[in-house]
């Protein structure tokens, strides 16, 4: 297990800045693509009634409930269960987790160091999202809707609680530096939400051909910027 964390944290840092140049090189199109989804979505907003209702349940429930102490609790929870999750898909071994309304804090075995990736993963990974994802895939069509308006809420609540935790202040932030931030996390945040909007069962939006779509938008910047190398 030491062996394995120890490769991928070696091979996840040495992909650190080249990560985060391709993901800045990616903003404007990302941009884009969100754009088109959110104007798809007010287009055809019968469609997506229940994810709509999903998002102003959010906005509602915080300010009248959530605000004071559940939420804030709910925040931290899910801050430091994501951290978690990234250290244990990199095969580090959990030694402490505590997360209350006050804070929380998570401490892992890092033989290698650990990695920059579960640093900065509760700055842009929507874990809640992702969890309901997985629901919608293995749901019936018969329980969409009320799935729908789940993923709804945590897309809200992902935008909201990212707002919150993000500050140049953050001892995350600091350890994986201000340049890899402002680099990384616009783009990380933009295709996460990309993500989450593209798994709506039945939409026209289809994430595949959206990292097709990037992907020849990658390609096409480099081969410009080699075509203006000296020869």
């Amino acid at each position: 297990m030491d062996f394995l964390s120890i490769v991928l944290d070696r091979g996840i840092n040495f992909l650190k800045y080249p990560v985060a140049i391709v993901m800045a090189l990616l903003t404007f199109e990302l941009f884009t693509v969100l754009v088109e989804i959110v104007e798809h979505i007010y287009i055809e907003n019968h469609f997506y009634q229940y994810l709509l209702m999903g998002m102003g349940s959010y906005i509602v429930l915080w300010f009248f409930i959530f605000k004071r102490v559940v939420g804030r609790w709910f925040l931290t929870i899910e801050h430091e269960l994501t951290h978690t999750l990234f250290a244990l898909l990199t095969f580090h071994k959990m030694l402490i987790f505590t997360a209350s309304n006050r804070g929380g804090y998570m401490q892992y075995h890092a033989k290698g160091g650990g990695n920059w990736l579960i640093t900065i993963a509760p700055y842009f990974f929507p874990t809640f999202s992702m969890i309901v994802i997985l629901f919608i895939s293995l749901a019936q069509a018969q329980y969409y809707d009320i799935l729908v308006g789940i993923l709804g809420y945590s897309l809200i609540y992902h935008i909201h609680s990212t707002y919150v935790e993000t500050s140049l202040k953050q001892t995350d932030i600091q350890e994986v530096g201000l340049p890899f931030t402002f680099l990384f996390l616009p783009s990380a945040n933009m295709f996460a939400l990309i993500i989450v909007l593209s798994a709506i069962p039945y939409d026209e939006i289809d994430f595949f051909f959206i990292i097709e779509q990037l992907y020849h938008h990658e390609v096409s910047l480099l081969l410009d910027y080699f075509h203006l190398l000296p020869l």
